[in-house]
């Protein structure tokens, strides 16, 4: 019988998750097979009694309490709903990405940390590499490149690379804080270098277009800069505001440049889109209104996952809105518990964030993903809710394993030990 290499099952794994989301930009099937094919690797390679005390930590876990009852009530709003087939096939989902999230924290959890880097490193390059192609497609606006990576009916529209906006918002700050790493531990990577990527990187965010992933990064960027400032020594001084205002400008100028000044100046003033297609905000403000209408309409549990599409003259698929939708599809009972889920994870987060670096990137990159999902894709689409499980998992991790999480667990054992009784005590 062959004896699994554990190592190369670890490197797969974190190689694998790694480049998985950022994948997203290339199609939903090459992230959703390199997420199975990096669990199952990770599982292969987990053995033992600390696998079983991560089991058990899940079990016991308040967020999974949360979560599950989350998923009840949107069962109750399932059955209750006005379509509930389609609901159905949408529960289904979302507790699949339940099981999948908490086999995620799992293998993470396990993960010795030499390879949770590679993981990080792997993510890194791979935004990079992506970055550069939807600068390529952005500037170029070549037509094979663009239907390989949007499909046909996309490859000529200038909205074909907005998603890459909110992706970038959710996990540049994994990658700059990587990179703030690297410059300071390695030699490979000056911090010249570093910061250009970390540039680059916010730049393409700026030129995919996306107007929620706008807002999302830079909130997530400054969220990131004070905590990095605040606890792990990044030095922020006057000339980088400046900077950042330069860098800006100098991104839309380049979104300009590939989609039009006439279409630049409507996207950023807002305003300017007033007459244009589906008027401001991308007739945003039409699909809120017909979603606040609807929500009245069965309050607790909502009308049922996904169901917004079937509301009599119903606009888009979907609000574009994560708490209209979760008010109008889950209703109250579902959208207070959801709320509850992120309130437990922020607040985990922001203790982990004074420790360990990559906290303070997952706590950003959780605001880039609330924030992005007040004006962006429904938030039940699996491909966009992995989004947040990965970084939840990963911010976990992280900052479980921080050096000041470490020695808080050790001085509450000894607290423990010394204040149990004396035939509790260890020999």
């Amino acid at each position: 019988m062959m004896v699994p290499d554990k190592p190369l099952l670890w490197k797969s794994s974190a190689i694998l998750l790694g480049v998985a989301l950022p994948l997203a930009l290339v199609g939903k099937g090459l992230v959703a097979a390199a997420l199975l094919l990096g669990l199952i690797a990770g599982l292969m390679a987990t053995h033992g009694e600390s696998l079983r005390a991560t089991i058990r930590l899940v079990y016991e876990s308040r967020f999974t309490l949360l979560v599950s009852a989350f998923l009840m009530a949107l069962a109750v709003g399932v059955a209750w709903g006005i379509n509930p087939p389609n609901s159905a096939d949408k529960w289904l989902q979302m507790a699949g990405l339940a099981l999948g999230a908490g086999l995620l924290f799992v293998v993470l959890r396990e993960m010795p940390g030499r390879y949770v880097e590679l993981l990080l490193d792997a993510l890194l390059l791979a935004l990079l590499i992506l970055g550069v192609v939807a600068a390529v497609d952005a500037l170029t606006g070549n037509v094979y490149l663009a239907s390989a990576l949007h499909g046909a009916d996309k490859a000529t529209t200038p909205y074909r690379l907005n998603a890459m906006s909110s992706l970038l918002a959710v996990l540049a700050p994994l990658a700059w804080a990587r990179l703030l790493v690297l410059a300071r531990e390695h030699d490979r990577l000056t911090p010249r270098m570093a910061l250009v990527s970390a540039v680059f990187l916010f730049v393409v965010l700026i030129v995919a277009g996306g107007r929620a992933g706008w807002v999302g990064g830079v909130l997530a960027l400054a969220v990131f800069a004070a905590l990095a400032a605040r606890y792990h020594g990044l030095n922020i001084h006057r000339r980088h505001y400046g900077g950042f205002v330069l860098v800006v400008l100098g991104a839309l100028a380049v979104y300009a440049l590939a989609f039009g000044w006439e279409f630049m100046w409507q996207r950023a003033s807002i305003i300017g889109e007033a007459n244009v297609g589906r008027g401001m905000m991308s007739g945003r403000l039409d699909v809120w209104m017909k979603a606040l209408q609807h929500i009245p309409d069965m309050p607790l549990f909502g009308i049922g996952l996904m169901n917004y599409r079937y509301l009599p003259n119903a606009i888009d698929l979907h609000p574009h809105n994560w708490l209209l939708q979760m008010l109008l599809e889950a209703g109250v009972v579902g959208t207070a518990l959801f709320l509850a889920i992120l309130m437990l994870i922020f607040q985990t987060f922001w203790a982990f964030a004074r420790g360990n670096i990559y906290a303070a990137a997952a706590f950003a990159g959780l605001v880039g993903f609330v924030i992005s999902g007040l004006a962006n894709t429904s938030i039940f689409r699996w491909d966009w809710l992995v989004m947040m499980i990965f970084v939840v998992a990963l911010g976990y991790r992280a900052g479980w394993s921080g050096e000041g999480q470490k020695k808080r667990r050790k001085n509450k054992l000894v607290q423990r030990d010394v204040l149990a009784p004396p035939r509790l005590r260890k020999p």
